[in-house]
């Protein structure tokens, strides 16, 4: 009768941990995809440009990703690129009207590399301007 009981124990002391390991994407409010905004959840916030979008909606797209080597001290961030063009820093962000914008997509440092080719240890902003 013990060992039936101490079989559960020990299965529920193991499993117990790993329930909380899954992760549906982003923590957002508006529950959607943590590496893609869509056109609806735009126009369902009030803000100015694409630097206030991913701030509100993906806030962990625009945070640092630390120092990348010993050589280059400086804190890496995305590369941004509208319509597939290369525009640079996330400040970029800001000279783009959120009404203008039909999505934006956020590419990991590995996906970004695969995509464009080197130079994108922050990864990658892909905005898709409305035409």
């Amino acid at each position: 009768m013990l060992l039936p009981a101490l079989a559960l124990l020990v299965a529920a002391l193991f499993l117990a941990p790993l329930s909380g390991c899954s992760s549906t994407g982003d923590s957002s409010h508006s529950g959607g995809a943590s590496d893609h905004i869509e056109f609806e959840e735009i126009q369902a916030i009030e803000v100015s440009d694409a630097y206030q979008i991913v701030q509100r909606l993906r806030p962990r797209w625009l945070r640092s990703r630390g120092v990348m080597s010993i050589n280059n001290p400086t804190p890496t961030s995305p590369v941004v690129y509208i319509d597939q063009v290369r525009h640079g820093h996330v400040n970029t962000l800001r000279q783009i009207e959120a009404g203008s914008v039909l999505e934006l997509r956020y590419l990991s440092a590995g996906d970004a590399t695969t995509r464009f080719g080197t130079g994108h240890p922050g990864g990658a902003i892909l905005v898709s301007i409305r035409r």
